[in-house]
């Protein structure tokens, strides 16, 4: 299968390595900056030979070798980009968010079917471990804990936190919010009536975690490409006091699980799947929309 490529960032990098392992190859890659480095260096170290700075002929050639597209741009440059692959109805994998402008996937309901989203955490071991858990029995609670820097990377990089939950519980609900110049709590619900905590501090030095609580286990993210799962306490004496410490029963890191960025390998595996018309796992334009949606009731 072929792949051709729009964007030369550093995560090109991961794309590039996870799509050769599923039998992708790469015929072609493209910036709109004439004046880029990285271009040289990606087709020297992956050996591509085409190189375009000009996206309406990127997505010509495109077509005509019969290949697909990985759109990894910048934001800005989406909807265009979009709009000339899918002329030529190409399938696309395109980095997530997309948009930051809920209006903007509308523009593009009627290709649905062409649009592969890469948001890479949903194929994390440890987040179908967590669906799974959730299949056998309904949890009491979910705390989302989110250090952002500002509030646009709430839609920019937390909306992988609400993908997980989204992949793992469906649509939420918005049920109450508090607000202040630094912090943002919000009370969500699952269409099981599961509460979800967003705790958003802007500057807290912590790491991003997803703690999921059922009756007699918890399950936390934390950082979240580490999975703990805790079924007890441990007593220990210490200084003549008794101390309970949390106790995990199962870990799962996804850093020891593959040598590629975690969930790139099985996202690919899934857009190859995707591509065959084949059952697979995937995040469409609609349910981007409904991230960004969240994102929105969050900071807004």
């Amino acid at each position: 299968m072929n792949l051709s490529i729009y964007g030369t960032s550093e995560i090109i990098n991961h794309h590039i390595k996870a799509a050769r392992a599923n039998t992708f190859k790469i015929i072609s890659i493209c910036t709109s900056n004439k004046k880029s480095r990285n271009i040289d260096k990606l087709c020297k170290k992956f050996k591509i030979k085409e190189t375009y700075y000009n996206y309406k002929t990127f997505a010509k050639n495109a077509y005509l070798k019969n290949s697909s597209v990985l759109i990894a741009g910048r934001i800005k440059d989406n909807k265009k980009v979009l709009k000339e692959c899918l002329k030529y109805n190409l399938r696309i994998i395109i980095e997530k968010p997309i948009f930051i402008n809920k209006d903007d996937f509308n523009l593009f309901r009627k290709f649905n079917k062409n649009i592969f989203v890469a948001y890479n955490r949903i194929y994390y071991e440890s987040v179908n471990k967590l669906k799974t858990l959730y299949k056998n029995e309904k949890p009491q609670s979910i705390i989302i804990n989110c250090p952002e820097t500002n509030l646009k990377n709430i839609l920019l990089n937390s909306c992988h936190l609400i993908s997980i939950i989204y992949y793992i519980f469906g649509k939420i609900r918005l049920q109450y919010k508090i607000k202040n110049k630094k912090s943002i709590v919000c009370i969500f619900k699952s269409h099981k009536n599961i509460p979800i905590i967003f705790n958003l501090n802007l500057g807290s030095p912590d790491n991003f975690a997803i703690e999921i609580n059922f009756k007699k286990i918890r399950a936390r993210l934390c950082p979240i490409e580490t999975l703990k799962i805790y079924r007890k306490l441990k007593k220990k004496k210490y200084k003549g006091n008794n101390l309970y410490i949390p106790e995990y029963s199962k870990i799962i890191d996804e850093y020891k699980i593959s040598n590629f960025k975690p969930g790139f390998k099985k996202q690919y595996l899934n857009f190859k799947n995707f591509l065959n018309r084949k059952k697979n796992i995937n995040n469409d334009l609609l349910d981007a929309k409904e991230i960004i949606s969240i994102c929105k009731k969050i900071i807004e």
